[in-house]
């Protein structure tokens, strides 16, 4: 043990890793607070509300998100039809809005002067909604639509790992391919659906920008107006820890399942899939269905957000627009270079003592499923304690107040995105290190090269790419992150997301249009760059 920790790389990865752990018992001691009246008020009239909420729009959204993500995977992968490489692509685009963007568009254009609500009320001659979005419906509608690519990308991934001869010995024994889907390729890959289910409904208990603007009573609205509304940050922690609790019982589910799913390991990918081809109406059939999502959750909330955008491009003054871009994008990449920076050492840790780092890493690995508004609550208490005691101490022996020192500067909004997307960055460099072997940094040891070359000058130097990509992912999906920076921004701070949110509250729809849009073609960005590495692979293969 002491020749493990002697290791400085081995001991910081530790040290990065355990800084985790700080939100996740900072809210897990909110259990054992005495309940104030708050707590007891919030019990008697809104928690069921809170609890019932969540739990059915998590629900629907899972089974929506699991049929639709599963089935064009299933389509994707057996079949080939005309544009099916392009209908691929097209599939995971949805990633690129932000659920609050679909949820923004679609309560306008459905809601009662939007335009398809007018064409409605003309035709029948009514006055009624044609689709009420300002209900849970739809926000089971909008997280299915933005959230589907998660299933859609592991299913698929899965789908044609599948062995040729798995399907062929399912024809032998008179199965049709309705029965193969069914019966052989859903169990095979069960663990992937369910692994990108998870993932749906962790973001579903995150979200606050759709709750928030439809009105829908959530776990995470209720965090959020318990701080700021009510003042009470215990019973806000009380809230935070039972989401928190949620999300590690979805997690502990999606873990328990892998594990009973040993026999997937044991069959042998000895020949790839056929794809089988499709003409005429099947074709088209296909084409259809996949494109459905795709036009839903893109296409319609894209173009509709640029009319928006032309329409009120006259509001927007130049230099206020430039500065929230600048402030947007500066946290954003110096958040993903500090997430990049940490999850570099804790996997050349890993690389070093494997046996020793990993239960540390897997620790830190645990952030991305704290939602924002929970790890948020979970840094602001003991950052609100440090600022207090360092104000308590320096009023006393220097006669000097501190003030906000750290919560009320960019600090605590660098140390939640550093929480949340930490893990995003060590499955990036885990990826592109794990093709470096360590025969070679054996050699460069026996060269004389110490730890600090080998890193610098071969695993960075060789995996640059892979490094940049994965501050890009980073990057965007702090460019969307929406709850934390809203509770932990610095007095008069915005970003695009919440400049968006504000003018979308405001009823200033076609305003928010800008920044939406600046956000989404930021995020197309990695799914281009994933895409031409996924087809050079391909063709590589």
């Amino acid at each position: 043990m002491f020749r493990s920790l002697q290791n400085g790389w081995v001991l910081f990865a530790i040290l990065f890793s355990l800084i985790v752990i700080v939100p996740i018992a900072t809210v897990g001691s909110f259990v054992f607070i005495n309940e104030g009246d708050t707590w007891l008020h919030l019990k008697e009239t809104v928690l069921l509300n809170y609890i019932t909420n969540s739990l059915v729009i998590a629900l629907c959204v899972f089974i929506f998100s699991v049929i639709i993500g599963t089935m064009t995977a299933w389509i994707i992968s057996i079949f080939n039809f005309p544009c099916c490489k392009y209908i691929d692509w097209f599939l995971i685009l949805p990633l690129a809005i932000p659920s609050y963007a679909l949820c923004y568009v679609y309560s306008e254009t459905f809601g009662f002067n939007g335009f398809f609500s007018q064409m409605f009320q003309w035709l029948t001659n009514s006055n009624s909604y044609l689709v009420n979005f300002y209900s849970i419906e739809g926000a089971i509608f909008i997280f299915t639509f933005s959230l589907y690519p998660y299933v859609y990308i592991l299913a698929r991934q899965s789908f044609i790992s599948q062995s040729a001869s798995y399907i062929e010995i399912s024809k032998i024994s008179g199965h049709n391919l309705v029965k193969i889907f069914f019966k052989n390729s859903i169990p095979y890959a069960r663990p992937a659906i369910i692994g990108g289910a998870t993932l749906v409904i962790m973001e579903t208990l995150a979200d606050y920008g759709v709750a928030d603007y439809l009105g829908i009573d959530t776990f995470t609205k209720g965090i959020y107006r318990t701080w700021f509304n009510l003042g009470d940050i215990n019973s806000a922690g009380k809230l935070s820890s039972i989401l928190l609790l949620t999300v590690f019982f979805v997690i502990f589910i999606e873990r328990t399942s892998r594990r009973k799913a040993k026999y997937n390991k044991n069959i042998r990918n000895d020949r790839p899939l056929i794809k089988r081809n499709l003409s005429g109406f099947n074709a088209y059939l296909a084409i259809t269905l996949c494109l459905i999502p795709v036009f839903l959750g893109f296409l319609i909330p894209l173009i509709t957000l640029i009319s928006w955008c032309f329409k009120s491009i006259s509001y927007w003054d130049l230099y206020s627009f430039i500065k929230i871009i600048f402030s947007s994008f500066s946290i954003a990449f110096i958040a993903a270079i500090l997430c990049m920076a940490c999850a570099i050492i804790i996997v050349y840790g890993l690389r070093v003592n494997y046996k020793f780092v990993s239960p540390f890493a897997r620790i830190a690995s645990m952030g991305y499923s704290i939602p924002g508004a929970v790890a948020a609550i979970g840094i602001l208490i003991p950052i609100i304690w440090m600022d207090n005691n360092l104000n308590i101490f320096f009023s006393k022996y220097f006669n000097y107040s501190t003030g906000l020192l750290l919560s009320g500067s960019l600090a605590a909004l660098l140390f939640a995105y550093l929480i949340r997307f930490l893990a995003l960055s060590i499955q990036s460099v885990e990826n592109a290190f794990i093709r470096v072997p360590n025969s070679l940094d054996n050699a460069a040891k026996v060269l004389g090269a110490t730890n600090k070359k080998i890193l610098k000058n071969i695993l960075i130097k060789l995996n640059i790419n892979g490094i940049c990509l994965g501050i890009l992912v980073v990057f965007v999906d702090i460019l969307k992150e929406l709850p934390a920076t809203i509770i932990l921004r610095p007095y008069d701070f915005s970003t695009l997301a919440i400049k968006a949110h504000e003018l979308a509250m405001d009823e200033r729809l076609y305003e928010a249009s800008l920044p939406l849009i600046t956000i989404i073609f930021v995020c197309l960005c990695p799914l281009f760059v994933i895409n031409k590495i996924t087809t050079k692979y391909k063709r590589e293969n």
